[in-house]
């Protein structure tokens, strides 16, 4: 009576499980037995996903109780109402990043591509330096891309083998969801769970994914499993022999299939015989006395013991040369190639197959084309733990050296001698050396574990000592363990070893310690490999050194490593190092207000550069510094063009400088008055990798935002908390900026008054006086509330200083308005106003009518102050700047004049409440855009476009893209050539 084994047969359809993982054609649905709730709540969810609103759900369980089936069953139905089906599964003792993307495929319709798998090419400076997040980016905008053609369906089991790329792709595209049509429907062990799928679990939870247990089966649906399988009523004794599955439809099929010697049928009722002569009843399989505890991979609950003895019992009618290799295919892992179980064996191709064709017919492998899969990982779990540890160790290093002669990847074969866990020989460490830079790059943690093992080896005077112990630092560099690196790196050079070997070692020191955020040290580090005789690259490390004294805020150290950089990079032709210390000069100028300087040299750090990609362990953020230069010299489109460019070289995986980029973009937002697409830069930049400890400046800014609208309670703390981070060095200004008008705001403009003064008179770390002069305004407007007269004459002579040399646009604006208020000259300060207005300074230029309405009124001319301070009124209502518009209204009641009541601020909903960019995003999403398609076309990043679509959701009252895009053409705003014209 022989009952299919299959990873799905476990609740009741009674198919196999071929088509587990592949996304190849699954037989027709069988009813399913106990599982009404959770497929009712998948329909439910496919209905939403076809509406256009995305849905996600995670069925957690322990091993067999059908997770599998549930998503075979999605994947079913998804296909049959239209949806792109995508698949994939993690599987464990994967070496390379994103095992669980890297599986999904869809070879049914190749018309759509190969899946995610062209995404993962790490290059040799990929790996540690924030390559996964640009390949998570690049997952986002694939799947994007899919949905705005046809509803997709990512189904993905075994989420628990995620590693921690994965896991935070997974975070990134649940916040995509409820934009887009997608259905996200993954299965993961309950029990066990790492750190990382726990805080994953958690995150995905906040973000909206249900996470929806799948139950034990109870008695009556156990029956209904059982007469499904045998074709007849199980009897009572039975029932009570199945009760030691608890409930567990897998272990309920195996432990069947281990009785089905032991059944009779009669009179449809399937029944235990008594025991045959010679075999005691505590013997028999299923019995709850035979039951023992054994763990499966991840340390899962219990399992019983018939449940291991009913898959080895497979083997036991397998010929020999089957047996023997799947002892060598469970070593090897979850699935193999035929042509590596050839290589580790050492028979032939053909000779394998047949071997394997056995197992694959009783339905233990599963052959899936490109691999040989075990059908359930208890299957793998079984055969392994039927091994003995030497054993097992034994086959290991079989594998590992067959296949590093036979020329397979590196990766594939450190795997292999991680797991081993036995000593590495002489020869083998020979071999790792010709492989160790390759086996870095691809699988950066394996290569540090194994080149670690293989350094415990060797003796200090061994001569591969040196470059195994280079290999292993930048391993575990680019594995995210940088203390580890910098203990290889510092161990390896009190051996004191040749200079082309030491300077190597003292290069990554300085990146280990730049990584763990010493910058000090890490620069001290560059300075001492300097002064080594013989050190390689002199024009790297100055460079490297540079970096680090400016982003320290040390300027002049910082100036005198990047001139020595640019001489030494010239005088051997590395063009790289040259622009690198050229673009450091070119911040250093922009840091003392001479952007027109600062651009020049950013123009020829460019030029230099040329084509060439950012290295990740040495980078440069050129276009940061040139957008900045723009804004400063009011060239506002070009400074957003430059700053998307380096938005744009971010994705592309050296992404140190990445949050910087939100930084500029989010304040070149506010100074032009856009203070809603501020905002979503800002929640964009957050969702970033920090390196540099940038998020507080986002935060700073969106304080600044908050008080200015008149909330004085979200950032109440942070305002009050000093920005120390290493960002802080040149952003901390924005911080105290926020708490000094938080402080004005709460009745104390003599406090904020001293804070911004003093602020910009002694400047704010790494940020001098010069650069701060866009305090100016505050600082006036507050001298002259508090009519100190000293700081403002102070304040006006020191712009007359900087006015002359021709600085800024925005510095002789700043002027006009001190001065005037300086000397009460009403018509001085409008000119500032319309010097702001031609610029763009929305807040500036409302600060400027307001003190002119102020010195009108005290001149009696109440006419044309009233005009000013209307004017100013309906800037302010422009930038929904609620507490600026209360002070003026208030200081200018005080002194007589009062305006008609200001119109209530514009709907905060429906379309007159959308901003310009918000209107052109839903011009090209009304046209079939996907986000990258948008940000590529309106200068954004797709992390951009995504946080100004939940705010144009929650305006609008749609929730998908697709309401989104029929409401547009109701309202004739589908023409992306016209977005203004929202509504018509």
């Amino acid at each position: 009576m022989p009952v299919t084994y299959g990873r799905q047969a476990s609740w009741g359809t009674g198919e196999p499980s071929s088509a587990a993982h592949t996304g190849e054609a699954l037989p027709a649905e069988v009813p399913l037995v106990g599982r009404h709730a959770e497929i009712a709540h998948l329909r439910a969810l496919r209905a939403q996903v076809r509406s256009g609103r995305g849905a996600s759900v995670m069925f957690e369980g322990e091993s067999g109780i059908g997770k599998t089936t549930l998503l075979d069953a999605a994947a079913r139905a998804c296909r049959a109402e239209g949806f792109l089906v995508v698949r994939g599964a993690a599987a464990s003792e994967q070496e390379a990043a994103f095992p669980l993307f890297r599986s999904c495929r869809r070879p049914e319709d190749p018309a759509w591509g190969a899946g995610f798998s062209g995404l993962f090419q790490e290059g040799p400076d990929a790996a540690g330096t924030g390559w996964e997040f640009s390949a998570a980016e690049q997952i986002l905008a694939q799947v994007d891309g899919w949905c705005e053609q046809v509803p997709v369906a990512l189904l993905l089991d075994d989420v628990h083998w995620a590693d921690s790329c994965d896991l935070a792709a997974l975070c990134q595209l649940q916040h995509l969801v409820p934009q887009i049509p997608l259905l996200i429907a993954a299965a993961a062990r309950s029990t066990a769970q790492s750190a990382a799928m726990a805080a994953a679990r958690r995150s995905l939870g906040e973000r909206g994914m249900a996470v929806v247990p799948v139950p034990a089966l109870t008695e009556e649906e156990v029956a209904q499993l059982l007469t499904r399988h045998l074709g007849a009523r199980p009897s009572a004794a039975l029932l009570d022999r199945m009760s030691a599955a608890a409930g567990n439809p897998l272990f309920v099929t195996e432990m069947v299939t281990a009785l089905a010697d032991s059944l009779r049928i009669a009179d449809g009722v399937a029944d235990i015989q008594a025991p045959r002569p010679g075999v005691r009843d505590e013997e028999m399989p299923g019995s709850r006395r035979t039951v023992t505890e054994i763990r499966d991979p991840v340390g899962e609950a219990a399992l019983p013991r018939p449940l291991k003895d009913a898959i080895l019992r497979r083997l036991t009618d397998l010929p020999p040369d089957t047996r023997d290799v799947l002892d060598v295919a469970a070593v090897m892992g979850a699935q193999v190639t035929l042509s590596d179980l050839s290589v580790v064996t050492g028979t032939g191709v053909m000779g394998v197959w047949e071997a394997v064709r056995a197992a694959v017919d009783v339905g233990l492998l599963s052959d899936t084309g490109d691999h040989l899969t075990f059908r359930h990982d208890l299957v793998h779990q079984a055969l392994l733990e039927n091994l003995s540890a030497d054993t097992r160790t034994a086959l290991r290093l079989q594998a590992g050296n067959r296949l590093a002669r036979a020329g397979a990847p590196p990766a594939q074969i450190a795997g292999y001698l991680r797991r081993a866990r036995s000593p590495i020989d002489s020869r083998t460490v020979d071999s790792m050396l010709d492989t160790a830079a390759a086996m870095t790059h691809q699988a950066p943690a394996l290569a540090a574990d194994v080149l670690g093992r293989a350094l415990t080896t060797l003796s200090g005077d061994d001569d591969r000592r040196g470059p195994l112990s280079v290999h292993a630092a930048e391993a575990h560099l680019r594995a995210g363990e940088p203390a580890e690196a910098e203990k290889t790196a510092r161990e390896a050079l009190g051996n004191s070893p040749a200079p082309p070997i030491g300077s190597q070692l003292r290069w990554l020191l300085a990146q280990s310690e730049y990584r763990q955020g010493r910058l000090n040290e890490a620069a001290q580090e560059a300075q001492a490999a300097l002064a080594c005789p013989g050190t390689q690259d002199p024009a790297r490390f100055h460079a490297f050194a540079a970096q680090c004294h400016f982003l320290l805020g040390r300027p002049a150290a910082a100036g005198e490593h990047a001139r020595r950089a640019v001489a030494a990079g010239e005088a051997v032709g590395d063009a790289y190092c040259t622009a690198h210390g050229t673009s450091m000069l070119a911040a250093l100028q922009l840091n003392a207000l001479r952007p027109a300087e600062a651009l020049e040299l950013t123009d020829q750090a460019l030029m230099l550069l040329g084509n060439q990609e950012i290295q990740a362990d040495l980078q440069m953020a050129p276009h940061f510094v040139r957008g900045l230069a723009l804004t400063e010299l009011d060239r506002g489109a070009e400074a957003h063009l430059a700053f998307d460019r380096g938005l744009h070289a971010c994705d592309r995986g050296a992404n140190i400088f990445l949050t910087w980029y939100h930084v500029g973009k989010a304040n070149l937002h506010f100074n032009e008055g856009r203070w809603d697409d501020a905002l979503a830069e800002t929640s964009a930049g957050l969702e970033t990798i920090d390196h540099l400890g940038l998020s507080q400046a986002l935060h700073s800014q969106a304080a600044l935002i908050a008080v200015h609208r008149g909330d004085l309670d979200t950032y109440a703390d942070l305002v009050e908390q000093p920005d120390d981070t290493l960002g802080g060095t040149h952003c901390a200004f924005l911080r105290l900026w926020a708490r000094a008008l938080t402080r004005e705001a709460r009745g104390r403009p003599d406090q904020a008054l001293d804070l911004l003064f003093n602020a910009w008179q002694q400047g704010v770390n790494s940020m001098s006086q010069p650069f701060l002069y866009r305090m100016g305004p505050d600082i006036a407007r507050l001298a002259a509330a508090e009519a100190d007269q000293d700081k403002l004459r102070r304040l006006t002579h020191a712009l007359e200083t900087l006015d002359t040399t021709g600085a800024s646009t925005d510095v002789h604006a700043v002027l006009l308005l001190c001065r005037g208020m300086q000397s009460a000259n009403a018509q001085e300060v409008l000119q500032a106003a319309e010097a702001f207005s031609r610029t763009g300074r929305v807040l500036y230029e409302a600060y400027s009518r307001e003190a002119a309405a102020q010195l009108l009124a005290a001149d009696g001319r109440t006419t044309t102050a009233r005009a000013a301070l209307q004017a100013a009124l309906t800037l302010y209502e422009r930038l929904d700047a609620a507490w600026d518009a209360g002070r003026a209204e208030q200081r200018m009641a005080a002194a007589g004049i009062r305006v008609r009541r200001r119109a209530p601020r514009g709907p905060r909903t429906g379309w007159d409440a959308l901003t310009q960019t918000e209107r052109a995003i839903v011009a090209h999403v009304a046209q079939g855009c996907s986000n990258p398609d948008v940000g590529a076309r309106l200068f954004l990043s797709p992390r951009t476009v995504q946080f100004h679509l939940s705010t144009i959701f929650t305006k609008l009252g749609v929730s998908s893209r697709v309401e989104l895009a029929v409401s547009a053409r109701q309202h004739g705003a589908n023409d992306a050539d016209n977005p203004a014209g929202i509504p018509r």
